[in-house]
C-alpha cells in the first residue's frame, strides 16, 4: 500500500521512500515522514491533492504524486 491509497483517519507505518529524486526523498524525511513512523491521513483537499497527514504531533501537506511513492504497512 502507499500513501495515496490510504482512507480518511486510516493509520498505517511507513515502510520505505521510493523517490527517485535524492533531494525532495530527503526533504520528505526532513519533515518526519521516515521509515517507521506511524501516518494518519487527516484530510484530502476538494480536487484531491494535497493530501495532509499526521505524522507524530506534526501536520504536512504531500502531494499526491509524492505520496504514492510512500510505501506503506497496516498498523498494529
Amino acid at each position: 500500500m502507499t500513501l495515496n491509497e490510504l482512507k480518511f483517519q486510516q493509520k498505517a507505518v511507513i515502510a520505505a521512500l521510493n523517490h527517485q529524486d535524492i533531494a525532495l526523498a530527503s526533504r520528505i524525511m526532513a519533515l518526519g515522514l521516515v521509515p517507521g513512523e506511524t501516518i494518519e491521513l487527516m484530510n484530502v483537499a476538494p480536487m484531491g491533492c494535497p493530501l495532509q497527514v499526521k505524522v507524530g504531533d506534526t501536520l504536512v501537506s504531500v502531494r499526491k504524486s509524492d505520496a504514492s511513492l510512500i510505501a506503506l504497512q497496516t498498523a498494529k
